[in-house]
């Protein structure tokens, strides 16, 4: 087995980055993935004292499918966010108050009556905004997404479920991760313990090529499983080091 394909989310629910190499920190989610999400008018999310907070109190994917249209590009040294949707592209200094209005004012516009404003750019250092407070990358398999595209008829592109590291190969079978909770993973230099499957929702319906909905696999994950939609394993850092593309996996 190796690693296929590596992707990160700089802002939740906003667009994927993918990359060639990460170095992965023990006891950390992947360097500048969610390190970022937009929060509205209900939010909980308390600024004065910054902590993870429920993915509820921001904007979402399942509410607002258009967010995972952008493409995103981040540079962690100087906050710079590049987003680029519909042929139009802008640069964000999320390091700057006005960078971070300015990038909440586009996700705001994408909001619509959906989920309504104020809207603000909300960070806590060293804390990845995922829906899990667990501070873990996730790996999905590229054999169970062959597996459900067959179910749902459609080639459904990775990116829809919002995956750190993508593994693929020889001795992969279609929907083994689900089972491997408490198994420690080898991916380069890095060694990672399985935590938990991932629960899904109407977020994997939305298509980041078109913003739209289509093509909805609730349906039939919910069917592989017999009950719960699940898709990916969430994975604790036990040892750090430099993962990338082709690297082997292994137990």
């Amino acid at each position: 087995m190796k690693l296929a394909a590596l992707y990160r989310y700089p802002v939740k629910s906003l667009g994927s980055e993918a990359l060639e190499r990460v170095t992965l920190t023990a006891g950390q989610a992947m360097p500048g993935d969610r390190a970022y999400a937009i929060t509205h008018k209900d939010s909980a999310f308390d600024p004065a004292n910054p902590a993870w907070t429920p993915c509820n109190n921001f904007l979402r994917i399942v509410h607002i499918p258009s967010l995972s249209r952008a493409v995103v590009a981040f540079d962690l040294v100087s906050e710079r966010l590049r987003v680029s949707d519909g042929g139009v592209e802008a640069v964000y200094d999320l390091s700057d108050a006005d960078g971070r209005e300015a990038l909440a004012l586009w996700a705001g516009d994408h909001a619509g009556t959906i989920r309504s404003g104020p809207y603000t750019v909300a960070s806590v250092a060293g804390v990845s905004m995922t829906d899990s407070s667990d501070q873990a990358p996730s790996i999905m398999s590229l054999a169970s997404l062959r597996d459900l595209s067959k179910r749902v008829g459609a080639d459904l592109d990775p990116r829809r479920f919002r995956g750190n590291l993508w593994i693929d190969g020889e001795g992969l079978e279609p929907w083994a991760e689900l089972g491997w909770a408490g198994r420690e993973v080898r991916i380069g230099a890095a060694v990672l313990e399985v935590i938990a499957p991932i629960s899904r929702c109407l977020a994997t319906a939305a298509d980041p090529e078109t913003g739209l909905r289509g093509d909805n696999p609730m349906p039939a994950m919910k069917a592989q499983s017999g009950g719960e939609a699940l898709f990916g394993i969430t994975a604790r850092v036990v040892r750090g080091g430099d993962v990338g593309l082709g690297d082997a996996v292994s137990f």
